[in-house]
């Protein structure tokens, strides 16, 4: 059988090859309050799409600055929210090259967590709290990570349909996870709820304290005493 073009093109390697290479680079974040021995709750807190953590971190001023230290990672890929200049927005990850993002993702959020308070000594208790697009994110960081939180908060988003059982097995037994959304949410679904609080228990083990609030998708500050009550 004669070639056709196409093998011929294959065959000198004419299409576009993707590669990857591995370089050092600067990542920012934010925290809030000081990390002390007077430390009781470490939170962890992820952003959803379109976020930057300069304006979602003063959801948790509300907190009693001495017993609560926020840690507020970045999205890595910040844009233009309209068009070509004026308000920026940063998102975790997009399908495009979606893998490698992930694998950087980790690699940040690690350091970020081991810079700020490496082992978490002392009986102080790590919350980790996502919002919307940054439950996914903070649900992979748990997965893909060996570390030892106390409590996990899915904040108007759903646990990423990538992980399964045998990501969660060194999860903690029994932890209080927290599932909150408005009841007027647009991204919010007939049965999302119910869907999301089976799959949780099948993956997890873990009976989910759901709480519907007036709103929409957003994070009500007020109701953030219920996370660590």
């Amino acid at each position: 059988m004669l070639p056709t073009a196409l093998d011929s093109l294959a065959n000198h390697q004419l299409f576009p090859m993707q590669k990857h290479v591995e370089v050092s680079l600067q990542a920012s974040y934010r925290t809030m309050n000081e990390y002390t021995d007077r430390t009781k709750f470490v939170w962890l807190v992820f952003h959803g799409y379109g976020q930057l953590t300069e304006f979602f971190i003063r959801k948790f001023q509300v907190l009693d600055p001495d017993d609560h230290f926020i840690i507020a990672p970045q999205g890595l890929s910040k844009f233009y929210l309209e068009g070509f200049s004026g308000r920026v927005g940063a998102t975790w990850m997009t399908k495009e090259d979606r893998l490698t993002e992930i694998d950087n993702q980790q690699r940040y959020l690690r350091a970020v967590l081991e810079s700020e308070v490496g082992d978490l000594s002392q009986g102080k208790k790590l919350i980790l709290f996502g919002f919307s697009q940054g439950v996914a994110t903070m649900c992979r960081f748990a997965a893909y990570n060996d570390f030892s939180f106390d409590r996990m908060v899915l904040w108007a988003g759903t646990f990423p349909h990538d992980l399964s059982k045998e990501d969660t097995r060194h999860w903690p037994s029994d932890f209080p996870m927290k599932y909150f959304t408005g009841r007027d949410d647009p991204f919010l679904k007939p049965g999302m709820i119910e869907a999301q609080e089976e799959r949780l228990i099948e993956l997890t083990g873990v009976h989910p304290e759901i709480t519907q609030f007036d709103g929409k998708h957003e994070v009500r500050p007020e109701l953030l005493h219920r996370v660590y009550q």
